[in-house]
């Protein structure tokens, strides 16, 4: 499995320790992505290839480096990319995109929420330290639980040797690890120490670590309150080292006295594996690593004296910092040896490329939608390790909640067009980080949303802003069905659709109690209209009422049932005063999945084009139905249920909304759709 890292700098810290760790089982397997550093040339001695870019740098201009980072990225054949820090995070977000190699992100610390850090939760996978700061990823990124993964930082047992607290106790050094910044409150160490130093005048501290160009005011700062504090001869900085594990083994017991939020605590677990025993502050996860008077001893931070008090406990209570030792060193080899984490850190890579997030997007209308089911159908049996969800109108949602093939739903409003929409959809859809968006509505919304979300790849027609997508097919000019036309896009990512038929779940009968039909076996089932702006659509009422009158002569023993929206009760109404109670009228009584529970129950269903159509077909109902002004070769799949019929006319599939004759619906005889039913029921 070939890994990128990518980081700022391989110089000091724990981020960088930690990548030099794992090169170790890597070895020529890893690249690492850097501004260079003093750990450069261990990492080349593990075989591990360095690519020196200016990718710490935070400005704009660094982003001219994504087509360096994606060259990279193609010349090493690289199977996973895995960003440590910000501004390396946004090069290679964008050096991924278009490229089928997961991108994967580390949060090291609780990044203020700014749209600068939101880059660190549009990883595939989001590993965090702790707990704590996955809840930060969680809370202050919107980051969903389902991408967090949980992988401590660890020690390397082999590097250190546990030593008996009893030996360690006749040591006078007292050691405290960090960087020199105000976030680690080194000032209230060595005001503490000032305090320890009356009573215990032969002990020494030792600050191990570097500050940074723009930490140089803070170190004076405190150089300057050991001077103050007289404890020139106690108090020593030592600067960066690379050999912690030496100076462990010297120290009588450590201090981290951290003021700021702490995302892990690395010197705290190498201290543990040395038995050193430690004092931390309650800051962050420093609280989930030391379990106090368990395994270390935890102050408040900012205070010298809490932090005084348990320097002499320990020092006082050799029996005390012994079990602290002990307890910290079997918490080490139980969660935090580098061979666990890495186990699980490779169980993560793995996961990020065998697993896929798809989208489809099938905004409407509710036929086009029931349309694409097929197609879900396919794209889920393809990619069986997958999470596929679809981008609908919210009036659509309920469709999908017995799906066997759609594991999310998600729901938008009918104005998803406009600007201010479209930036709210494409934001959230981003923290979702999908592989692959499937663009089968094929507007320019939609093709802006499937751009703006910056899925790994984005697939649909090249019409309408189809260049924004990553692969594009042409729009069919030739006269195709609906999934003839799907498949064109789903061959793009090597789907397809298997069997060329539609496809819905029956959902529970029960919910059709209340309606008073559930318990019914001859059905007959009549769609009154089709749409309000498709009034060419619809069959004449008095057809309707005439086709009825010969169903209730041929067949008593059958009931009539009228289906339909709200828009389509005055039509119904018309029609029941002619029947009373001999026809059952649920036009805009029943919401989506009961008319699908119902329509389930049919014998006989006759419809205009419109959704129920493609319902009623689906769930295996024999279908009757009656097209005008729409082609019905671009609008149905053929099945052994359904039932076309049509006049051929001069102005047939004039594909207008209105018409002042409507000859070609009017053609269609009540007797000839009679006949038809006529031969099913008999046969």
């Amino acid at each position: 499995m070939k890994v990128i890292q990518v980081l700022p700098k391989m110089d000091l810290g724990g981020v960088e320790r930690g990548v030099l760790d794992l090169a170790k089982y890597f070895k020529e397997e890893m690249v690492v992505i850097s501004g260079g550093g003093r750990l450069i040339a261990k990492l080349k001695e593990e075989g591990v290839s360095c690519y020196n870019l200016p990718i710490q740098k935070k400005s704009p201009l660094t982003l001219r480096l994504i087509r360096k980072v994606r060259k990279i990225i193609q010349q090493e054949k690289a199977e996973i990319v895995h960003a440590r820090s910000r501004v390396p995070a946004w090069v290679t977000f964008f050096a991924t995109r278009g490229e089928d190699i997961p991108f994967i992100t580390t949060a090291h610390g609780a990044y203020s929420k700014h749209v600068f850090s939101k880059v660190m939760g549009w990883g595939k996978f989001v590993i965090c330290p702790s707990k704590m700061i996955a809840r930060h990823m969680m809370e202050n990124f919107g980051i969903s639980e389902e991408k967090i993964r949980i992988i401590s930082r660890w020690v390397d047992l082999s590097r250190f040797t546990f030593k008996d607290p009893s030996q360690r106790l006749a040591s006078n050094i007292i050691v405290s690890i960090g960087r020199i910044s105000p976030s680690k409150g080194f000032e209230y160490l060595i005001q503490a120490f000032h305090k320890v130093i009356r009573v215990k005048p032969y002990l020494n501290l030792l600050i191990v670590g570097e500050a940074e160009k723009s930490k140089w005011a803070y170190f004076e700062y405190l150089k300057n309150l050991v001077r103050r504090l007289s404890l020139e001869y106690h108090v020593e900085f030592l600067g960066y080292s690379p050999n912690v594990e030496e100076i462990l083994e010297k120290a009588s017991l450590m201090v981290v006295p951290s003021v700021a939020k702490e995302s892990f605590g690395r010197v705290v677990v190498e201290a543990f594996a040395s038995g050193v025993p430690v004092i931390a502050t309650k800051v962050g996860a420093l609280e989930e690593i030391v379990e106090d008077k368990k395994n270390g001893i935890l102050v408040l931070p900012g205070d010298s004296n809490q932090i005084k008090e348990a320097i002499l406990t320990l020092i006082d209570n050799p029996s005390l910092a012994r079990k602290l030792a002990y307890n910290g060193r079997k918490k080490v080899e139980r969660l935090y040896t580098l061979e666990n984490c890495y186990s699980k850190i490779i169980q993560t890579y793995q996961e990020a490329i065998e697993f896929k997030r798809i989208l489809v997007i099938k905004v409407s209308s509710l036929g086009d939608v029931v349309l694409a089911i097929p197609s879900l159908k396919a794209i889920k049996e393809s990619f069986p390790k997958s999470k596929l969800a679809i981008l609908t109108l919210k009036k659509y949602t309920s469709l999908f909640y017995e799906s066997p093939f759609v594991d999310k739903v998600i729901g938008i409003d009918r104005d998803y067009k406009k600007v201010k929409k479209i930036i709210k959809i494409s934001n959230s859809l981003r923290r979702e980080s999908f592989d692959y968006i499937i663009d089968l509505q094929n507007n320019l919304a939609t093709h802006l949303i499937a751009f703006l979300s910056f899925p790994q790849k984005s697939f649909g027609f090249s019409r309408k802003l189809g260049f924004l997508l990553t692969s594009s097919v042409k729009f069919p000019k030739e006269r195709i069905d609906p999934l003839q036309s799907q498949n064109r896009i789903l061959r793009l990512l090597g789907v397809k659709i298997k069997e060329r038929k539609l496809v819905m779940w029956r959902p529970p009968i029960t919910s059709l109690e209340k309606l008073g039909v559930s318990g019914e076996k001859n059905l007959i089932g009549i769609n009154v209209s089709a749409s309000v702006k498709w009034k060419t659509k619809n069959w004449p009422v008095a057809s309707i009422i005439r086709l009825i009158e010969l169903l209730r002569r041929e067949f008593p023993s059958y009931k009539i049932v009228l289906v339909g929206d709200s828009h389509s009760r005055e039509a119904a109404n018309q029609i029941r005063e002619n029947f009373k109670d001999e026809v059952i009228n649920l036009c805009g009584n029943t919401n989506l999945k009961e008319l699908i529970a119902l329509l389930s129950l049919l014998k006989v269903f006759i419809c205009q084009d419109t959704a129920t159509l493609h319902i009623s077909v689906a769930l295996g109902v024999e279908t009757i139905a009656l097209f005008g002004p729409t082609d019905p070769k671009r609008h149905i799949v053929e099945s052994r249920n359904l039932y076309v019929l049509y006049k051929k006319l001069p102005c047939s599939f004039c594909y207008k909304p209105k018409c002042r004759l409507n000859t070609c619906m009017k053609s269609i005889s009540p007797q000839e759709v009679f006949r038809k039913i006529k031969d099913i029921i008999e046969k």
